[in-house]
């Protein structure tokens, strides 16, 4: 996650865009899918009791 929010302004500004514009979306949907997964692994083992 840490190497992926690092690397995205980077290729955007190889790309020639705006690091910001880039890097703000991506970062707010790996850390939101990331949530998804812990949450539905905790709830899998929760009701597997």
């Amino acid at each position: 996650s840490t190497f992926i929010g690092a690397a995205l302004p980077m290729l955007a500004r190889a790309a020639r865009l705006d690091p910001a514009v880039v890097a703000s979306p991506a970062i707010t949907t790996l850390v939101d899918v990331s949530g998804m997964i812990i949450y539905f692994t905790l709830a899998r083992m929760l009701l597997a009791f």
